[in-house]
């Protein structure tokens, strides 16, 4: 302790007698306050950052939640999901830190939290930035952090429900941090008046070279999923026909821009995830050519081990069934003649969303058969192998050689038409009007290249609206929240399944039955991670509902 306290002493003296300039020397590898909010292009920076902390993808956004559903098997358990699959996820396991790629998490508590303390810096600091020949980037930066902290809030709420809702930079001279929950409705409205506060600042389209900054069309289409929301079952007990229409006039907003449109046919349908900021992408967030580990490997990441992928993400039994015949009738394994060939004749996506045994992926064949490059019993890093007999295609370049490079460009799609087409028409559903439902709905399924939907309306509809959305919108983050918004969640648990093919067969010779059960219902236990409330403590565990599920 005295040799601690000598050298102590030794580099107080030295201070003591030092000139006191070197003491006043800025820091050349940081900027000090003042200097940022003097300068347009270093506040454009901070903002930068808050868009890298408040957009999600990839396993944070997606796959992390299609692993708590019939969707997806976590094959490494990136971002704990069997802790929710399990129901072993406690407050003391739900830690999240920046950077993301190895935060164990997708309940994201304290990062959203610490991403809304810099959109309040933000609108605390932006005032002392001189508005002479900054206005407009002034007026444009305010815009895009109001709707960056409306997704930030709408992040928390579809996790947690009514959250407490903070405004104030909170600084060390602070002694108090309390502050009470908000309802659900107090939180929504709070969303909706960001947006709102966003929107005369945004562009109808984003300048060329800023493609992902937020927009109009972005800004309005998280207003028609968070109305879409409120509308649900869940949280519109009542069935309270306005909260319906607000749902339908929101996504019609978006629609009615004729801004965006369908991309891509049956044939080229996985174009529209790898083909960057195409029309029908309303917002989205492309991972650039500078490595970003589980972002932008995602390539390499869902890929089989057969071509040294990981198979990160493995498509279950359930999800694959679900994909209809290419006539529109359902997929059944009591059904001879599917069960003998069962990837022939079915829906288009299914071929762009899932890669099957014996498809084509990079020049061969994919071989998950007992034996094959791509199952367990292979030379080639069979630790990576799917345990389901299925990896996942939707968002893969399978043009792109990862052995030469693992990281390339890649681009998470947050918003896009078809999802405001679907808000649409099951708002619409639920508003009797069937014709105007059915209309929308349908439009997907042409650009799908299958059969038209036909519906008398009602729970009919309803159900087949589900499937729809279970099928065009999968491993993008939907089904987790879809179930328990409309009080289904028992339709999406169950035993998760795969199949095992044999060699010489191209319809599996088995199922595969693995540990551990799946969803929202048994699952995801988040809303009662971080708070005590009652209400925060409902884990989605469904209600009697009279409507078809899928």
């Amino acid at each position: 302790m005295k040799k601690i306290a000598i050298i102590i002493g030794l580099a107080v003296l030295t201070g003591m007698f030092s000139c006191k300039k070197v003491l006043d020397i800025e820091p050349t590898s940081s900027f000090s306050t003042n200097t940022v909010w003097s300068s347009p292009a270093l506040v454009q920076v901070f903002v930068n950052q808050i868009y890298a902390e408040a957009v999600f993808g990839f396993k944070d956004a997606g796959f992390g939640w299609g692993s708590q559903t019939d969707e997806l098997l976590s094959n490494f358990n990136w971002c704990n999901e069997n802790q929710y699959v399990q129901g072993q996820a406690t407050p003391d396991n739900q830690n999240s830190s920046f950077p993301l790629n190895y935060s164990s998490t997708i309940n994201f508590w304290s990062t959203l939290y610490n991403t809304i303390q810099k959109t309040n810096t933000f609108f605390a600091s932006i005032g002392q930035l001189d508005t002479l020949g900054n206005g407009a980037a002034i007026k444009s930066m305010t815009a895009q952090v109001h709707f960056l902290r409306a997704l930030c809030y709408f992040e928390l709420l579809k996790r947690f429900g009514g959250v407490p809702l903070i405004t104030k930079v909170y600084t060390a001279n602070d002694t108090k941090f309390s502050n009470p929950r908000a309802s659900w409705d107090d939180t929504e409205a709070f969303i909706l008046a960001d947006i709102a506060a966003a929107l005369p600042g945004l562009q109808a389209a984003a300048p060329s070279g800023q493609e992902g900054v937020a927009t109009t069309g972005a800004a309005l289409a998280l207003k028609a999923r968070l109305l879409l929301y409120a509308a649900s079952p869940r949280f519109n007990t009542a069935n309270d026909q306005a909260k319906w229409q607000a749902a339908a006039d929101a996504a019609l907003a978006v629609i009615n821009m004729s801004q965006y449109s369908l991309y891509g046919t049956s044939t080229t349908y996985g174009k529209i995830f790898t083909d960057f900021f195409n029309p029908e992408v309303i917002f989205a967030r492309v991972y650039g050519n500078v490595f970003l580990d589980r972002y932008n490997t995602v390539y390499r990441d869902l890929s089989p081990n057969g071509y040294n992928g990981y198979s990160a993400y493995n498509v279950l039994g359930q999800m694959v069934d679900a994909f209809q015949m290419k006539d529109g009738s359902a997929f059944s394994w009591n059904n001879p003649s599917q069960a003998s060939n069962p990837y022939a004749n079915r829906d288009p996506r299914l071929y762009a969303d899932v890669l099957t045994n014996n498809a084509s992926f990079q020049g061969r064949p994919a071989q998950f058969w007992l034996g094959g490059l791509d199952s367990k019993l292979s030379s080639l890093s069979p630790w990576n192998a799917s345990k389901t007999g299925y990896t996942v295609l939707k968002m893969v370049d399978s043009t792109y050689n990862f052995n030469v490079q693992p990281y390339s460009p890649a681009q998470w799609i947050v918003f896009r038409l078809s999802e405001m087409y679907l808000n649409y028409a099951e708002a619409e559903a639920q508003l009797g009007q069937t014709a105007t439902a059915l209309t929308y709905l349908n439009k997907i399924r042409q650009r799908a290249g299958m059969p038209d939907i036909v519906s008398g309306g009602g729970a009919d509809l309803i159900g087949k609206i589900m499937q729809e959305r279970r099928i065009e919108l999968c491993f993008e983050g939907h089904r987790f929240f879809d179930l328990r918004r409309w009080n289904i969640a028992d339709r999406g648990r169950g035993r998760r399944t795969g199949h095992h093919h044999h060699p010489d067969k191209s319809a599996p010779e088995y199922d595969v039955h693995l540990s551990g059960r799946y969803g929202p219902e048994k699952g995801m236990a988040a809303e009662l991670l971080q708070l005590s409330d009652p209400e925060v403590r409902d884990t989605g565990r469904s209600q009697p509902d009279p409507k078809p599920g899928v």
